[in-house]
């Protein structure tokens, strides 16, 4: 089960990225569409601005990050994930202070509505330190100021045995018949047989000892 979710943990870590995106998205389309009708400006921008980014999802993408990260072996795109997560929170940040900023302005009693805002500070400040401490870990991995996991290691192909070719023989099986080779390796080889093998040529040491046998056969009996 461990291993089941080492490999599932950057997939998920990518959808919950997607889901923060198209919160951001669907939230301004929102915003578009109750600002064409006749709503309260302050209570649509109020309203947009503490929805666009949920906090439940951006404590999860800051955790599934160190993860990917911290749990070895490495996932070997958690610093593209992590750039990317850091990214989007940001934006939802900022859109979400703008909202509000832009809502205490539109509001008819300001210093009333300011209070109000004050009490969702905490959690938009919640928000601004998980998009803040993914980009420190961007870039401290980036830097190699922060260890991380080991990658996995790739599969290394192991080199196929060497085939040793076999030579070709030059001969037939029907021309063996009644060849003679003078030695094993000649006829493994391939090479041609003879019909017969060449007439061996004395060794000189026996050619020395009989020119030594000749005199003594001629010395004269009657001496």
């Amino acid at each position: 089960m461990i291993d089941n979710l080492k490999r599932i943990r950057e997939p998920l870590t990518w959808a919950v990225i997607a889901v923060l995106a198209a919160n951001i998205v669907l939230g301004m389309v929102e915003l578009v569409l109750q600002l064409q009708q006749a709503v309260p400006v302050f209570e649509v921008l109020q309203e947009i601005g503490s929805t666009l980014v949920s906090l439940t999802l951006a404590v999860v993408v800051v955790a599934l990050v160190c993860t990917c990260f911290f749990i070895a072996p490495a996932t070997p795109h958690a610093l593209l994930v992590t750039r990317i997560a850091a990214a989007v929170l940001t934006l939802g940040v900022l859109l979400s202070l703008i909202c509000s900023a832009l809502g205490v302005v539109a509001s008819a009693n300001p210093v009333g509505v300011a209070f109000e805002i004050i009490g969702g500070l905490l959690e938009l400040i919640l928000k601004a330190l998980a998009a803040g401490a993914l980009w420190v870990l961007s870039r401290g991995v980036n830097a190699g100021r922060i260890d991380t996991a080991a990658p996995a290691l790739e599969a290394v192909a192991e080199p196929a045995p060497a085939t040793t070719e076999e030579v070709p023989t030059v001969w037939q099986r029907s021309e063996a018949a009644g060849a003679v080779w003078r030695t094993a390796d000649e006829a493994a080889t391939g090479a041609r047989g003879a019909a017969r093998l060449p007439a061996a040529e004395p060794p000189a040491s026996a050619a020395i000892f009989r020119d030594e046998a000749e005199p003594q056969g001629t010395d004269d009996p009657r001496s």
